[in-house]
């Protein structure tokens, strides 16, 4: 009577449950799903990086052959060559024609490495970006003192408006 009764319980537990899978994937298959488009910023941007010091290899940073582990610049996870030796401290690094930005919700992430004779120093990073003259993100990400200037700015980016030429 046991093994019946077990046999009973096994097929009305197992049988709801590949019922219950079944059904599931029925409905599932009939759901629809639409990816959304992704507008990208017509306008012509420039991206600007001033730092505070001059730029130096973090002596501490596993060093592969990809990366000189400086300065990693990534605009909406896409990373952007950066040379660090072109970082001069108070000098802009201009970015002409800056690609990957998208209408809506952007984010660019600075990472760089100030000198070690500097640690007791807290240091900044200016981010900049600019549509022509016009700055539509100004931004300074800092460290405390010894640490990596490191930091993510997020911004928005709206569609542009052709009614108004002002």
């Amino acid at each position: 009577m046991r093994f019946i009764l077990t046999i009973i319980i096994w097929v009305v537990i197992v049988g709801g449950l590949w019922s219950y899978s079944k059904q599931r994937q029925i409905v599932e298959a009939s759901i629809v799903r639409q990816n959304p488009t992704i507008a990208k910023v017509e306008d012509v941007y420039s991206l600007l990086l001033t730092p505070t010091f001059s730029i130096e290899p973090d002596p501490f940073a596993l060093q592969t052959e990809n990366t000189d582990g400086a300065v990693e610049l990534r605009l909406n996870g896409i990373t952007i060559p950066v040379d660090a030796d072109s970082l001069r401290r108070g000098k802009p690094w201009i970015l002409d024609k800056v690609g990957g930005l998208v209408e809506g919700q952007n984010e660019i992430y600075v990472e760089a490495s100030p000198p070690i004779s500097e640690s007791d120093l807290e240091h900044g990073v200016r981010v900049q970006v600019l549509k022509g003259e016009v700055a539509a993100v100004d931004s300074t990400l800092w460290s405390k003192q010894g640490s990596l200037v490191s930091g993510t700015i997020h911004f928005e980016m709206k569609a542009r408006d052709d009614q108004h030429d002002h």
